[in-house]
């Protein structure tokens, strides 16, 4: 019980103005918000499967084609891969010059641990402490920071040029406009950044972010343009990714069309809306593919097969988890080993 004024001798958190420890606050608003997010999934799954006939959605899902699945994971895992090379262009230009398996090892554990996590984030402090080892934790954080709105930012512009170069899907056209906005103020903004910071003041905790922590990987322009041209082609593997799955599930989708929709869910998937994206992926496959007269049960199977694919590359993880020894990263430096007097 809590007594104005007082906390409990076990809880050595600051007290707050409502004579409330700080830190039991925030985790109880993490609490309420992880439990709207699974109210949010489990609202869009049940909307999901009261509108799509079940009896068909689980004919489709039988008659997945098991050899063009395979195809489809093998190219998922092949971009992981080239994303992992991607944050090592990253950290090794401060001075992580660890080789690129290792980079991507982290990054598949980082995976596996966003398997029980609400959003990505989990996953990346994981992946950015097993690179620091304990030493400069945060600008290891800071390269996956880097690795993952530079990724946005391609992402976002690849979805603004496909629907501006593919009009004839007839997209809404707030849509389009997000989109095409979206991904202007994101590439401008990311380019001005460095300079835009100055007019913030001089003591500003982002403007000292970008300037001191992040100034680096802007600073060096030949990493900025290798870095943004793995990038895209990331994520064009994850298109094509998308375009095989649609075989694997029977219907056969036009590359364009994989290029116009597959940003916008991706982006949707990655909001902190739901857990793991259940029901909004599907609900975007839903609205999108039905769009172009695809099958209610073939979008939804087609979001389930995505699904897949990222369970199985955390899995993947998993076991490379568990063959590096199943040990955490570190936060500190390892102690130094003590001096052998014996010798002396």
């Amino acid at each position: 019980m809590w007594v104005a004024g007082r906390r409990p001798r076990h809880c050595k958190c600051r007290l707050d103005g409502e004579n409330r420890p700080v830190l039991c606050r925030r985790l109880q608003g993490g609490r309420a918000r992880w439990l709207l997010r699974v109210a949010v999934s489990i609202g869009i799954v049940t909307y999901i499967l009261v509108d799509v006939d079940t009896e068909d959605l689980v004919r489709t899902l039988a008659s997945v084609r098991p050899v063009p699945f395979a195809g489809a994971l093998a190219l998922f895992l092949a971009g992981q891969v080239l994303s992992a090379y991607k944050w090592s262009l990253l950290g090794r230009s401060v001075g992580y010059a660890r080789p690129v398996g290792e980079y991507t090892r982290f990054y598949f554990i980082g995976m596996f641990f966003n398997l029980f996590g609400p959003s990505t984030i989990g996953g990346d402090v994981v992946r950015a402490l097993y690179l620091a080892e304990g030493h400069r934790p945060g600008l290891a954080i800071n390269s996956v920071v880097f690795d993952r709105v530079s990724g946005l930012v391609l992402l976002m512009a690849l979805g603004a040029a496909a629907s501006i170069a593919f009009p004839q899907y007839g997209l809404p056209w707030p849509l389009t406009a997000s989109l095409v906005a979206g991904g202007l103020v994101l590439v401008l903004g990311w380019w001005m950044c460095p300079r835009l910071v100055r007019l913030l003041p001089a003591g500003n905790r982002f403007r000292r972010q970008v300037e001191t922590e992040l100034g680096p990987f802007w600073r060096d322009r030949v990493l900025l343009v290798r870095v943004a041209v793995a990038s895209l082609a990331f994520h064009l593997t994850q298109v094509g990714v998308q375009y095989i799955l649609a075989r694997a599930a029977g219907v056969a989708l036009p590359f364009s069309y994989c290029l116009v929709y597959h940003p916008v869910i991706s982006l949707m998937t990655a909001l902190p809306l739901s857990v793991a994206g259940l029901g909004v992926r599907e609900g975007g496959y839903l609205y999108f593919l039905t769009r172009i007269d695809v099958d209610d049960s073939i979008a939804v199977t087609l979001g389930l097969l995505w699904f897949a694919l990222t369970v199985l590359a955390g899995l993947v993880g998993g076991a490379l988890f568990v063959a590096s020894g199943a040990a955490l990263p570190r936060v500190h430096p390892r102690p130094a080993a003590p001096a052998d007097v014996s010798a002396a």
